[in-house]
């Protein structure tokens, strides 16, 4: 029988990716910057060593899982941990890990990489890793993990978007209304924009202030790729 997460090991897990500083459970990264756009040049990319690429065009399914991930990167952040995309060379291809301190994103590909920690240079259509980072030891991060969670229900963030477009902006909300809902938890709005555009199924621990854990819809397999988010602490 697995075992629930507990609170204490989901401190553990912060402590760990906070690299050593206390923050509250939940924080917002007010100076957390994405991952570079469609306008980072490419003569920027090639001022540096590039050991993988992976193009949009020529394998949008594997692109769109790696973006994914990406987004969890920061450029500039507390911890190195904070800005690398960890990965395992799995016998099928490559799994994918980022961490923020408060979000954790997880995805496999077919694409075989060099297991380390990258920084990834994002732009429309493609994504670069350079050499791996030396001296970073990334966290034992599947104890973030729930293992003893119940299925809430299913959010669908199909045509959602933070931005312009009004239809969009008011889908997210509607989406982030039933995510509540469905939970009890308010999260930032900014973690589930950044879920791939597709059907997620929530699952939660009993309890408040538990993480919880986001799995993308599709064959009941290990490899969808999934998210861990911590929810926003009320206020004292």
């Amino acid at each position: 029988m697995k075992r629930a997460v507990s609170t204490s090991l989901i401190s553990r897990w912060k402590k760990a990716f906070a690299g050593g500083k206390n923050k509250p459970a939940g924080e917002e990264l007010s100076q957390q910057e994405k991952p570079k756009t469609a306008g980072t040049s490419i003569a920027l990319i090639k001022k540096v060593p590039v050991t993988f690429q992976l193009s949009r065009l020529e394998n949008p399914k594997d692109f769109e899982r790696m973006a994914f991930v990406a987004k969890v990167c920061s450029k500039h952040g507390d911890s190195p941990i904070k800005t690398v995309m960890h990965i395992e060379r799995t016998r099928t291809g490559s799994r994918l890990v980022a961490t923020d301190g408060h979000r954790l994103h997880v995805a496999e590909i077919s694409k075989k990489i060099k297991s380390g920690n990258y920084k990834p240079v994002v732009t429309k259509d493609l994504i670069s890793l350079g050499d791996p980072m030396e001296g970073i030891k990334f966290p034992v991060w599947a104890k973030a993990i729930p293992e003893k969670a119940e299925k809430r229900g299913v959010i669908n963030l199909a045509d959602t978007g933070m931005g312009k477009d009004r239809k969009e902006n008011e889908k997210l909300s509607l989406v982030f209304n039933s995510f509540v809902k469905q939970t009890g938890e308010p999260v930032n709005l900014r973690y589930l924009e950044d879920l791939t555009k597709r059907d997620w199924v929530i699952y939660c621990q009993n309890g408040k202030r538990r993480a919880i854990m986001l799995k993308e819809n599709g064959k009941p397999d290990d490899k969808n790729p999934l998210a861990v988010i911590l929810p926003i602490p009320q206020a004292a």
